[in-house]
């Protein structure tokens, strides 16, 4: 594929970034560099990003996609109250363990999973700390 301004500054903006933002967050980031770019554009290269497998798209099911330029595997956790996005990092030995459930659970091989990206829904300590003031 050629080389793109364009594609170049929006895998910047989402590889420099770990809060995972949505399309609509890269595009205010890219026209402050390319005033010209139009929000089509950066849905047109974050495809193509994802296709090149230069980055990853995280579906919320509660939202917009996110995106996420850290490819080494890693899952995620979304807060159901404040829809913050957070890496969750794991060891060898985890990933080996939830691919062996998945594969006793369905009865397939081990070669035939593919985990990432696991997003993980629940309560984020900042939002459990909050409620707690309240009550």
């Amino acid at each position: 594929m050629n080389y793109s301004r364009q594609r170049n500054i929006i895998s910047e903006i989402v590889k420099s970034s770990y809060e995972h933002p949505t399309a609509e967050e890269i595009y205010a980031l890219a026209v402050k560099e390319l005033p010209t770019i139009g929000i089509a554009t950066v849905y047109r290269n974050l495809n193509q990003l994802e296709e090149m497998g230069e980055l990853r798209r995280i579906p919320i099911t509660e939202g917009s996609d996110r995106f996420d330029g850290h490819m080494e595997e890693h899952y995620h956790m979304v807060c159901k109250t404040c829809g913050r996005l957070t890496d969750l990092r794991t060891d060898d030995a985890s990933i080996s363990a939830i691919k062996e459930s998945v594969c006793n659970a369905f009865k397939i091989k081990a070669s035939d999973v593919e985990l990432a990206p696991i997003l993980i829904e629940g309560i984020c300590g900042q939002c459990i700390k909050a409620k707690k003031r309240k009550s």
